[in-house]
């Protein structure tokens, strides 16, 4: 262990320290920690709305009781984790200028930079279509009160682009906007108050020129994918098409993983672009099959329960290291806050609250433990160690129970869920250990100062 820890400080680590150090990630980095606090509220709710499926046998009880009300608390989590992408947009606006602040350019208002970024971000929401040479922003079709554009739905498309699917374009806009504010300040292309007038109303009008320059330029990038028939979101959902092609085959389900934990490093929600889209059709099929009598290995539930232990990068083993072996203040705050969603298979508080998006610490442990966890059970199927999943079940359920149920009480199923955790914790263990103590040094230097 300790070799390798030599070879991971002498090698790994200074690029990893250098990449981490940049304005842009830093700036990227304190955004995910500000949404923070809206992923745990996102969290408790959604564990309340699932209480049937993770205590059965009080269902009938939770549903003649709270679950009356599930249209009501339901919207702290659809506003907060549903809305993720507005908060992010904020933040990288904010911070992202506040490193250039820091840096020494004193006239940049890191508040304008956040007011920008949200601006250029929101001119990415709507999908504008063509229609016999005129634009248009919305058509009514034949469903009543259902309005689409280029075959994106206004509500079912066009607000799911808020949530978790945002993130990476709200990442995108934000540091174009930031650096078209950056270029009109450091240009002069401003409007200066006199002396004597109140700060608020200088910041105003200073903000006027570059508030119209990202106007400008953000419709002109739509203007031209307009002309493709697509856009900015559409850009990004485009190349991963051919993934429904994907069979389930080893290599199929390592591509699968890959493209999907490769998505949440960026900030894109990889389980909603590509399992949840692409391939739980297949899955369901594969099931179906299997409770026919054919034995299909990646089918049904086989990520939700060999893989995604603790959620997407198999994070249970991460957050029980941030709760037993951190010596940082904020990874076991963070861990002890993380712990109970987790268990749920709930980690947006981990992934964006570590965070492991754009943490060039944590983003090779993110990626390879859920490989390592799925090729572990897919050959133990494949060995007949393990019985065939023929039973779908609720994701939220903890290690080793989604298991038992997926494969109609299979034993080894337990086990392996168990030995995968275990894993991942192995995996995690020095990455998780050179971060940490980065941050404790950190943490020493702001108290010593």
């Amino acid at each position: 262990m300790q070799k390798m820890f030599d070879w991971l400080n002498k090698y790994l680590l200074p690029p990893l320290n250098k990449l981490a150090n940049t304005k842009v990630i830093k700036g990227i980095m304190n955004a995910s920690l500000a949404a923070v606090p809206f992923t745990i509220v996102a969290s408790i709710f959604l564990i309340i709305n699932n209480l049937p499926q993770i205590l059965p046998f009080w269902s009938h009880f939770f549903e003649g009781t709270i679950l009356r009300y599930s249209a009501f608390y339901m919207l702290g989590n659809q506003m907060a984790l549903g809305s993720i992408a507005l908060y992010y947009a904020l933040a990288l606006g904010y911070y992202y200028v506040e490193q250039y602040q820091q840096s020494g350019e004193k006239q940049l208002n890191a508040f304008t930079g956040a007011l920008l970024s949200l601006f250029a971000f929101l001119l990415t929401i709507p999908s504008i279509g063509w229609h016999n040479g005129v634009a248009v922003g919305a058509t009514k079709t034949v469903a009543k009160d259902s309005y689409v554009v280029n075959g994106v739905s206004l509500v079912n498309g066009w607000l799911e682009r808020l949530g978790g699917v945002g993130i990476f374009i709200a990442i995108i806009t934000g540091i174009l906007a930031v650096q078209l504010y950056r270029l009109c300040v450091n240009r002069n292309l401003t409007i200066k108050m006199p002396k004597g007038v109140p700060d608020g109303v200088s910041r105003a009008f200073a903000s006027l020129i570059p508030s119209i320059l990202v106007a400008f330029v953000m419709i002109i990038i739509n203007i031209v994918l307009s002309f493709f028939h697509t856009d900015l979101h559409g850009l990004l959902a485009a190349p991963f098409g051919f993934v429904k092609n994907l069979t389930g085959s080893w290599l199929g389900v390592m591509l699968i993983l890959l493209l999907i934990h490769l998505l949440w490093v960026v900030g894109v929600h990889g389980t909603a672009i590509i399992k949840n889209s692409f391939i739980n059709p297949i899955l369901l099929v594969a099931l179906s099959e299997n409770a026919a009598g054919k034995h299909n290995i990646f089918a049904g539930d086989f990520i939700n329960m060999w893989v995604f232990i603790g959620g997407a990068g198999g994070t249970l083993g991460l957050v029980l290291l941030l709760v037993f072996a951190a010596k940082s203040t904020q990874l076991k705050t963070l861990g002890k806050t993380a712990l109970v969603p987790a268990i749920f298979n709930i980690n947006e508080p981990v992934i964006f609250g570590a965070p492991i998006v754009y943490n060039p610490y944590l983003i090779v442990p993110f990626i390879v433990s859920p490989m390592v966890m799925a090729s572990v059970a897919y050959f133990s199927i494949k060995v007949h160690l393990v019985g065939y999943v023929n039973a779908a079940i609720a994701w939220v359920l903890p290690v080793g129970m989604g298991a038992w149920l997926g494969t109609s009480g299979n034993l080894m199923a337990v086990a392996i869920a168990f030995i995968n955790l275990a894993l991942s914790v192995i995996i995690y263990y020095p990455f998780f250990k050179m971060y940490d103590s980065s941050l404790v040094k950190q943490e020493q230097t702001a108290t010593a100062k």
